[in-house]
C-alpha cells in the first residue's frame, strides 16, 4: 500500500496533460453524436477524494466518466476491455486502472485505487462489475463498498442513461443516440474496524449504493 502511495503522484502529471488535450475534444464529440447532457455536477466534490459509483451497460461508460465529470477521474476497468483495440489506448491513458473482475482479491488494483483517493483524487467504479446484458441494473459486488469503507471518501452515485441503446454489448460498433448522466448527492459510509470485511455489512452498503443509482436512473433523460 505504501509503495502505491509513493509511486502514484509521479504518473499523475502526464495524465493531467492528456486530460487537457483529450477531454475537451471528447466532450464535444459526445455532445455532437450522443447529445450528452449532465445533471448534478454540483454534487461532485470540488476538492479531495471521492468514489464515483455508476451503472454499467456499455463500452462508452468509462469514457463518459472522463468526459462528463468536472474533475480528472480514474476508472476501474475490467481486464477484458484492454483487449478492445479501439478503446485500449484511451482507457489506459485516461486513467484506467485494470482489475480482475472475478474476485475482490485483486489487491494490487484495490490498493492502487485507495492510493489514488489517499492522494486526493476521484475514482470511478461500477458496483455491478460488468456490463448489463439488457440495460437493467444487476446485483452488485462488494468492491465499491469495500473501497468506500476503507477510504472513508464520499461516495457519489451516478446514473448513465442511454448508453446501452447507443452501444450495447451485443453490437460491435456504437450508433448515435441520446445520453444523459445524472449525479446524485454524496454519502459517506463507516463501519467499525472489526466489521469492515464482513460480507453482510458490505452487501448492505452495496445495495444502498445501487438503490441511489436506481433512483437517479428512474428519473430518465432531462
Amino acid at each position: 500500500m505504501e509503495s502505491c502511495r509513493r509511486s502514484w503522484p509521479s504518473t499523475a502529471g502526464g495524465l493531467s496533460m492528456l486530460y487537457e488535450l483529450v477531454v475537451p475534444i471528447g466532450r464535444l464529440w459526445f455532445r455532437t453524436f450522443f447529445k450528452l447532457h449532465v445533471i448534478g455536477l454540483e454534487n461532485v466534490p470540488r476538492h479531495g477524494p471521492g468514489l464515483i459509483c455508476g451503472n454499467h451497460c456499455s463500452y462508452l461508460d468509462p469514457m463518459l466518466a472522463a468526459f462528463a465529470l468536472p474533475r480528472k477521474v480514474y476508472s476501474l476497468s475490467r481486464k477484458e476491455i484492454y483487449q478492445q483495440p479501439l478503446l485500449r489506448p484511451f482507457i489506459r491513458r485516461l486513467g484506467g486502472v485494470r482489475i480482475d473482475r472475478e474476485s475482490l482479491a485483486d489487491k494490487r488494483a484495490l490498493q492502487t485505487v485507495l492510493a489514488i483517493m489517499d492522494h486526493g483524487d476521484l475514482c470511478m467504479i461500477y458496483p455491478e462489475g460488468t456490463r448489463s446484458p439488457d440495460g437493467c441494473l444487476q446485483n452488485p459486488h462488494n468492491g465499491a463498498a469495500f473501497l468506500a469503507v476503507k477510504s472513508g471518501a464520499p461516495v457519489v452515485p451516478m446514473a448513465i442513461i442511454g448508453s446501452y441503446e447507443c452501444w450495447p454489448r451485443q453490437r460491435r460498433v456504437p450508433r448515435t443516440g441520446r445520453i444523459t448522466v445524472r449525479i446524485g448527492q454524496s454519502v459517506t459510509y463507516h463501519l467499525p474496524p472489526e466489521r469492515e470485511s464482513r460480507r453482510e455489512d458490505l452487501m448492505a452498503i452495496s445495495m444502498d449504493i445501487m438503490g441511489r443509482i436506481r433512483t437517479l436512473q428512474e428519473q430518465g433523460h432531462a
